[in-house]
């Protein structure tokens, strides 16, 4: 079990064109791919390996100032690395580990208040 590398930064925005458009233009990430998911809106963003989420909430809650919302980790062993993470007493944002289409994943917060997700993808559905 081991947490093999970062995958993606999430960045959480009210408006996230001008976000994308700056990656785009100053930071040289790709044109922006947009999926949506229950509450979000996801501008997703790459640049080779590296990945940008913008994030839009489309369920009326409040982005307040937006920012960084979270880091995720690619694990080889989700269950196992879930388990540890507890057992360790890592702050658990999930009572279990969680799915969506493509990945598992579950979310602690560091002890600087940031989320930290950890993730183990099925398949590659929407990542190149």
């Amino acid at each position: 079990m081991a947490i093999l590398s970062l995958d993606h930064v999430s960045i959480l925005s009210a408006d996230p064109q001008p976000v994308a458009d700056f990656y785009r233009q100053f930071l040289g990430f790709g044109e922006p791919t947009i999926r949506e998911v229950p509450g979000l809106r996801i501008f997703d963003m790459f640049k080779g390996s590296d990945h940008v989420e913008i994030l839009q909430t489309t369920d009326g809650r409040d982005v307040g100032a937006g920012g960084l919302k979270h880091v995720a980790f690619c694990s080889d062993e989700i269950q196992a690395d879930f388990e540890r993470f507890r057992a360790q007493g890592a702050q658990m944002l999930h009572q279990e580990v969680q799915h969506s289409e493509g990945c598992d994943y579950f979310f602690v917060r560091s002890p600087g208040g940031e989320w930290v997700e950890i993730l183990q993808y099925r398949e590659e559905v929407w990542k190149p």
